[in-house]
């Protein structure tokens, strides 16, 4: 049981994976919202990803389980949206958008 899902922060050959066991349905809203708050720091990896792994946690920030960060791809049940400060882009599956047009998304891509 769960509802698991990953998002990656890429640059290169180079992958973190933030993994969610019970929000992965949401994980396209905890991301838009992310980016959105996290507009001055795009360009900057480090604390962009920090910015959307509080997204996610920010409801559970002292929980030991639920959530985690790895370098490899854990459970997972819907496609990964990769993140790429580099480029600045949110690529799922073949799609890829500019930051910018990924918040403007009003519906998400892995539903469809």
């Amino acid at each position: 049981m769960g509802d698991r899902g990953n998002i990656c922060i890429q640059e290169k050959e180079n992958k973190i994976f933030f993994y969610s066991h019970w929000t992965g349905y949401d994980l396209f809203d905890v991301l838009q919202e992310a980016l959105k708050r996290g507009r001055g720091r795009w360009d900057d990896e480090p604390y962009l990803a920090r910015i959307i792994f509080c997204e996610m946690i920010k409801n559970d920030v002292m929980g030991n389980t639920g959530f985690g960060i790895s370098t490899y791809q854990t459970d997972n049940e819907y496609p990964i949206m990769f993140v790429d400060s580099k480029t600045q882009t949110v690529s799922i599956d073949d799609e890829e958008w500019s930051f910018q047009e990924f918040i403007e998304l009003e519906d998400d891509p892995r539903r469809s």
